[in-house]
């Protein structure tokens, strides 16, 4: 509990001292331990709710946001009437929710929560060097999530192990928060709740190191980008999740293809390292040929994990249809992870509480229309950044390719995990959707002699981009 309170206290201390000059330098410190913070790092309130150092960072912002007053702008926001539509949806199918007190806790952790960050960060984000500091902070989140990965691999300790067990999120019994799987066995999870979320999260923040690294100026910077991006490799490859592993594969074609400066050359130079490792060291092959081989194999778990998904589907699409109310509104947020779901499985009918596939989720909870108006929502972001990718003139839109590549990454991952309200990942999201639209507005910003922005920049003119 002692360390709960201290890690939120510093958490407190550390965003005022941030905002001290301007709310928004507040921004990255933000993200930072947001993107960083484990779900185990909470205070319980026994019959309400947990108080998350998730809740404490946005809280914190919150009240800055009033206190300090600063000029901001109160421009139309984009994308508040899909967010109303998918709060009024919630909020119906919350009343109609087979667990009501279950339902209202997740619309406070999966709709408020989400759209309060991305209203603070479109009215306090007003510099554009601001922007590519929370992009920075987010880097060097992973990159230390992916250090604690290490102690993980290589000393059989999770930095889990200093919060109170009775929080941890653990698959062996509550034993210990290390996550060993039969046929796979140790697969690190760092702060995460689970192996693939930790692989969502990097899958979303390789493409985005490799392009910071291209564009940064500062050396000692640079050294960390670095280190953080070999990290991020090694902890990829040792989560063992195969839609991770291919997310981040397409992520690197399309920064290459749609990226044309710098992170070319460095996507050649870390493809040619990796392929080195990997002959290097035979045992890195092999496992990723087991893996791939497992997969194929219906009778092995890892097999029958992808027999699953195609059964959850069609189990969710049977219970939505057994009532109309149902299927328009579902059976209520968060009441698949408490109630669960009879799903015959290998000719084994049993009650499943995990569901490995958030757009089939969606479904069971919010039905056919709330899992439409999320889909649009949550396609709306990639609109505007490639919008911004093909409009903004050139080397600006860049950032906008990479945000469009690490948003989509999210959208896909979606379809192995139930990545969207467990973890980081999903603020790690909201966050990246905050930057786009700001993004659209800031990008030809100009700023003092201390940017980070390469030299191609400061030549660019006004161009008038409006996506309100």
């Amino acid at each position: 509990m002692a360390v709960i309170l201290i890690l939120q206290f510093v958490i407190v201390v550390s965003m005022v001292r941030a905002s001290r000059e301007h709310l928004e330098n507040a921004l990255p410190v933000f993200s930072f331990f947001v993107v960083l913070m484990p779900l185990e790092s909470r205070l319980v309130i026994p019959g309400a709710f947990d108080f998350n150092t998730m809740r404490v960072s946005l809280l914190t912002l919150l009240i800055l946001y009033f206190i300090r007053k600063e000029k901001t702008d109160y421009s139309p926001i984009p994308l508040k009437s899909l967010m109303l539509l998918n709060v009024c949806w919630a909020v119906c199918s919350t009343l109609y929710s087979l667990s009501v007190v279950t339902s209202v806790k997740q619309l406070i952790a999966q709709v408020l929560e989400y759209y309060l960050l991305y209203f603070l960060f479109i009215r306090i984000l007003t510099r554009l060097q601001t922007l590519y500091n929370i992009v920075f902070a987010i880097s060097m989140a992973m990159g230390l999530c992916c250090v604690f990965s290490l102690l993980e691999a290589y000393a059989n300790w999770s930095i889990l192990r200093i919060f109170p067990a009775n929080l941890w999120i653990t698959y062996n019994g509550g034993l210990d928060p290390l996550y060993i799987e039969w046929g796979r066995g140790l697969r690190v999870r760092s702060t995460f709740p689970h192996p693939i979320l930790f692989g969502d999260a990097l899958a979303m923040s390789i493409p985005l190191t490799l392009y910071l690294q291209s564009i940064w100026e500062n050396k000692r910077q640079r050294a960390l980008l670095w280190l953080s991006l070999a990290l991020m490799i090694w902890a990829i490859y040792k989560t063992s999740s195969r839609g991770p592993w291919i997310v981040t594969g397409l992520c690197c074609v399309l920064l290459f293809i749609l990226i044309n400066n710098r992170v070319r050359k460095y996507l050649a130079v870390t493809a040619v390292l990796c392929a080195i490792v990997v002959v290097s060291r035979p045992g890195i092959w092999q496992t990723i040929a087991d893996l791939y081989q497992s997969s194929t194999d219906p009778n092995s778990p890892v097999g029958a994990s992808y027999l699953y998904r195609d059964t959850l589907t069609e189990a969710v699409k049977a219970a939505v249809s057994k009532d109309t109310t149902r299927a328009l509104l579902g059976y209520g947020l968060g009441t698949f992870r408490e109630l669960g779901l009879d799903i015959n499985f290998l000719d084994v009918t049993q009650r499943w509480y995990t569901c490995d596939d958030n757009w089939d989720l969606f479904l069971y909870e919010i039905g056919y229309v709330g899992t439409f108006l999320t889909g649009i929502l949550l396609a709306s972001p990639l609109w505007i950044a490639f919008r911004s990718y093909r409009l903004l003139p050139s080397p600006e839109n860049r950032l906008s390719g990479v945000l469009l590549i690490s948003l989509a990454a999210f959208d896909l991952l979606l379809m192995s995990v139930a990545g969207y309200s467990w973890g980081q990942q999903g603020y790690l999201a909201w966050i990246l959707i905050s930057l786009v639209v700001c993004h659209s507005r800031l990008a030809l910003q100009v700023e003092g002699p201390n940017r980070v922005l390469d030299e191609e920049t400061r030549g660019l003119h006004e161009y008038d981009l409006d996506f309100a």
